[in-house]
């Protein structure tokens, strides 16, 4: 039988997690998904990144983790904690591949920067999730 929970494969809950918080309107349930992917993230090793897909990288994922976190911190109005994690998803981007994926994640970034500075909490039209 598989172990579950917080003891579970990390790939797995890292990636469920992820998805999970897209599916909250609510920001602070959406965060608690986002805190637990980024959770999941830090117990995955490069072995079983390796044995999932040949070509990926554990730190691949960190741009968009921390992205996620900023925009949930951002529409949340905590503007100190989003910049923290821009500033972080910014510090991963150039693991981010030079594709259509790669690009979707640094445009979002830029977006989530901008809102930021404009102390802006609106939904982005480009973000996951429902539409309320």
């Amino acid at each position: 039988a598989a172990v579950q929970g917080v003891t579970g494969d990390a790939l797995h809950r890292c990636t469920l997690a992820h998805y999970l918080a897209d599916l909250y309107d609510d920001h602070a349930q959406a965060l608690t998904w986002d805190v637990r992917a980024l959770d999941a993230a830090e117990a995955v090793t490069e072995r079983r990144i390796q044995d999932h897909h040949a070509g990926l990288r554990v730190a691949a994922f960190y741009p968009s983790l921390h992205l996620n976190l900023a925009d949930n911190y951002r529409r949340l109005g905590s503007f100190a904690a989003a910049t923290a994690h821009v500033e972080q998803a910014e510090r991963h981007a150039p693991h981010l591949p030079r594709d259509a994926y790669g690009d979707l994640i640094r445009t979002a970034l830029r977006e989530v920067a901008e809102a930021i500075a404009r102390r802006d909490t609106a939904r982005r039209a480009s973000a996951p999730g429902p539409t309320a």
